[in-house]
């Protein structure tokens, strides 16, 4: 029998993922704003064990391009060890690799 993990995320909101042994799920939104534009994309896979976040984003304002991503993990028993809020607990997760990049910093020797 194939195991399922149930999560909370915030996506413009609280959004309840289940995730059966083997499966991913993926979300990009983003787009224009009054400045430039932003987007942030997830990409969530399950094992049986551990579930796995692959995350970027991507913005553009008037200080110029910032670029982000990361891997997190949570292990099942953690799903809602996390912070709570209006009573929904979000996962405990903890952050394997991270990386930025700002472009307008770069551009100036930073």
């Amino acid at each position: 029998m194939k195991k399922q993990a149930r999560f909370w995320i915030y996506h413009n909101g609280a959004v309840r993922i289940k995730l059966g042994t083997d499966q991913t799920f993926h979300h990009v939104s983003g787009g224009a704003t009054d400045e430039g534009y932003s987007w942030e994309a997830a990409r969530y896979t399950f094992d049986g064990k551990l579930v796995t976040c692959e995350w970027s984003t991507d913005a553009r304002d008037c200080d110029g391009r910032m670029t982000r991503g990361g891997v997190t993990v949570c292990r099942v028993g953690d799903l809602a060890a996390g912070i709570c809020e209006d009573g929904i607990a979000f996962p405990a997760w903890q952050q394997i690799d991270e990386s930025q990049r700002d472009f307008a910093a770069e551009a100036m020797g930073y």
